[in-house]
């Protein structure tokens, strides 16, 4: 279980479009989060595939959230940014491995992984806006 940069810039994103409650520009959203406008570039189109993110050109246009915050997970954009297999990896590993029953570390780490999947299973965007202030530094 290995989150990269993407992720963090990820749910900040969604965090302000949640905390906004309305669109925002590529630009904008860069600038307000203190990320890349480039990376942000790259980034958007991902989520708006997942159906996470929908965008909208010309005036009024921008970047949205395509759902309600209630309807998205952490767990649903780590592994949309991530990839599948991203939450079942141990790691204790440095090539990805999905967990051995014979590996030492198996009984320590299964466990505690589905515990860890489960809860982001459950914490949802808007949980996620209510547990941030809003000054609070990233």
């Amino acid at each position: 279980m290995r989150l990269t940069l993407s992720t963090k810039y990820a749910i900040l994103v969604l965090e302000e479009l949640a905390r906004r409650e309305e669109g925002a520009s590529i630009p904008e959203l860069a600038s307000s989060l203190d990320i890349p406008q480039a990376y942000l570039g790259k980034l958007v189109p991902l989520l708006a595939r997942a159906g996470i993110l929908r965008t909208q050109r010309g005036r009024g246009g921008g970047v949205f959230l395509a759902r309600p915050a209630e309807a998205i997970t952490v767990k649903e954009v780590i592994e949309t940014v991530e990839g599948p297999t991203a939450l079942q990896d141990c790691p204790f590993d440095l090539i990805p491995c999905p967990g051995k029953p014979d590996c030492p570390l198996y009984p320590i780490w299964d466990p505690l992984r589905n515990r860890i999947v489960e809860f982001l299973g459950a914490t949802t965007l808007a949980e996620v806006v209510r547990r941030t202030s809003p000054k609070e530094e990233r």
